[in-house]
């Protein structure tokens, strides 16, 4: 259960103000959300991202002073693990690039906005601060080296540093985090959270 001592820190970059308050009002009563702060430019929103390092990042995909994607990359130089949700006028053409897709959650229309964006977030928080024992069960599923790939990850490496760590190759490494991500019905933020929450738990275990 959750306990009140943790959250998702999120950030909504939103060039329309009216639309960016209104997403913010649906957001309020979601339990386990904390909302950090607003920006409505990419300056502001990577400004802001670098102040408070959200796990989650809601951002338009076209500000007036750039691409809602250099605010992404910005935070994800940062925070490695931070999850995004994508606005667009034009979802469905959107082509997430290559070295994002770890990183973004959901591609959302902004006529759906939202109610998706909602749903969504709820799931990402349900991910981020899951039932202890819940959690344990979907970890139990996992291959003997997606367990060591996962444990891994909660020491904070990256996919490149675990293939160092491991001696395999990166698109191996890849391979196993989408399966763990499959398995533990999570990816970005919520299992980065989810493998150091594990690795805490076993270091508390005398040997």
């Amino acid at each position: 259960m959750m306990d009140g001592t943790e959250s998702l820190g999120a950030v909504i970059v939103e060039d329309e103000r009216m639309f960016s308050e209104m997403l913010a009002r649906s957001l309020i009563d979601v339990s386990g959300l904390e909302l950090m702060a607003r920006a409505y430019t990419a300056e502001d929103g990577k400004a802001v991202c670098a102040r408070h390092r959200p796990a989650l990042l809601i951002l338009d995909l076209a500000l007036p002073d750039g691409s809602g994607l250099d605010v992404l990359r910005a935070l994800v130089s940062d925070r490695p693990d931070a999850t995004a949700i994508i606005l667009s006028a034009h979802a469905e053409d959107f082509v997430v690039p290559g070295e994002l897709k770890d990183n973004i959650a959901a591609v959302i229309s902004k006529a759906d906005a939202y109610g998706a964006v909602n749903d969504h977030v709820r799931r990402l928080v349900r991910a981020y601060v899951p039932n202890v024992e819940d959690e344990a069960a979907l970890i139990e599923r996992l291959t003997p080296r997606e367990l060591e790939v996962f444990n891994l990850l909660g020491e904070g490496l990256t996919n490149r540093g675990i293939a160092k760590r491991l001696s395999r190759s990166a698109t191996t490494v890849a391979t196993h985090r989408k399966m763990i991500a499959v398995k533990l019905r999570c990816s970005g933020a919520a299992l980065m959270a989810m493998a150091a929450r594990h690795r805490a738990h076993y270091a508390k275990i005398p040997s």
